[in-house]
């Protein structure tokens, strides 16, 4: 018998560790290279609007493919593992919408969507003018609901005054010319909305700032419109923020809005600054425009002064024109060279 020299033993053991590490390498990447499905895609995504008799609750419908499970995040807090789910949203406001889907080796891809709800858009009533000159008011709108409350005021937190579809609110003082009136729904579904109107003598006042409007002014505040005393604090729904411009104001000065459609506007409020009277408008006129270069004048005030901080005043005027745009100049102030507002609105008595 022949035997293996000690260099035949080392070139056998080489070839030994070569076959070996092969191997493994072969398998190793069959495991890298070859996933047992391919990653998850989502096809499509969509949110379908709420009915008008329930405008909390949404319907949501996605397909996908290579998916183990998919999960939908709502941002309410609830969740869903169907891939076309339904949800009632409790509240008020504007929620992330987010879908996943997953396979097994865990993979994934997502979609996300954006809700908003508006207590505008759920919220509405009338008023009616009495013999003794209160006012009854009437909730008017298609939402199915199980509870109302009415408040006095701008919040939901005194005693409500009515818990039924209508409430009565007595004459207005001879001091104002508006009243706040609150009103909180509930529906079956325990969904809540809360939301605040003005009441007159022409009737409720409907916002039309809030649907939307883009702001200008002839001299913007040196930080900008975005900055914490900017231009578009006008119209940021807060009495607790203004716009300032100055030193510098002069009588040329304008504030405009254009409205995302055509709006008959036949009212609007003013809030005061925080702090130094001097900085109010004093005189001033508003006007409409269907272009923004012919101008028309609907209200014209002079002499306007209070010592009030953060009041709000509400201004009524004859308009049966739909404007696209609407300027006010401000033509005088009560002092110096500075000029402030916290809060200025379009209004309408016209059915939203």
């Amino acid at each position: 018998m022949k035997h293996l020299t000690s260099t035949h033993s080392i070139l056998l053991g080489y070839l030994v560790l070569a076959l070996f590490l092969g191997s493994c390498r072969k398998a190793a990447d069959a495991i890298i290279t070859e996933p047992d499905n391919p990653k998850p895609k989502i096809l499509s995504f969509s949110i379908n609007p709420p009915t008008p008799t329930d405008p909390f609750t949404f319907s949501f419908k996605a397909a996908a493919s290579n998916y183990q499970d998919v999960l939908w995040s709502f941002g309410d807090g609830g969740t869903s593992y169907e891939l076309s789910p339904a949800h009632t949203f409790l509240t008020t406001g504007t929620f992330k919408v987010n879908l996943t889907a997953h396979n097994k080796l865990g993979y994934w891809a997502e979609q996300e969507g954006q809700i908003t709800i508006r207590p505008q858009d759920i919220i509405n009533f009338t008023s009616e003018l009495q013999a003794d000159g209160s006012f009854k008011l009437q909730a008017a709108m298609p939402v199915e609901i199980q509870s109302f409350s009415w408040y006095n005021g701008s919040t939901a937190t005194d005693p409500p005054i009515s818990t039924t579809a209508s409430a009565t609110i007595p004459m207005l003082g001879a001091t104002s010319n508006f009243a706040n009136v609150t009103l909180k729904i509930k529906t079956p579904k325990g969904a809540e909305a809360t939301y605040t109107k003005i009441v007159t003598n022409a009737g409720v006042l409907n916002d039309v700032t809030a649907n939307g409007v883009i702001v200008t002014v002839s001299d913007e505040n040196p930080s900008g419109p975005y900055s914490s005393e900017g231009s578009l604090k006008l119209v940021d729904g807060d009495i607790n923020t203004k716009f300032l411009l100055g030193p510098g104001w002069t009588n040329k000065f304008w504030a405009q809005q254009k409205t995302k459609n055509p709006a008959v506007v036949n009212a609007y409020t003013l809030v005061s600054g925080n702090d130094s009277k001097d900085r109010d408008p004093k005189d001033w006129n508003l006007q409409g425009s269907l272009d923004g270069t012919t101008w028309v004048t609907l209200d014209t005030r002079s002499n306007i002064t209070s010592d009030l901080r953060k009041e709000t005043k509400v201004y009524l005027f004859d308009n049966s024109v739909a404007y696209s745009y609407y300027r006010m100049n401000i033509t005088a102030i009560r002092n110096g060279s500075w000029v402030q507002m916290s809060e200025w609105r379009l209004m309408s008595t016209a059915k939203p």
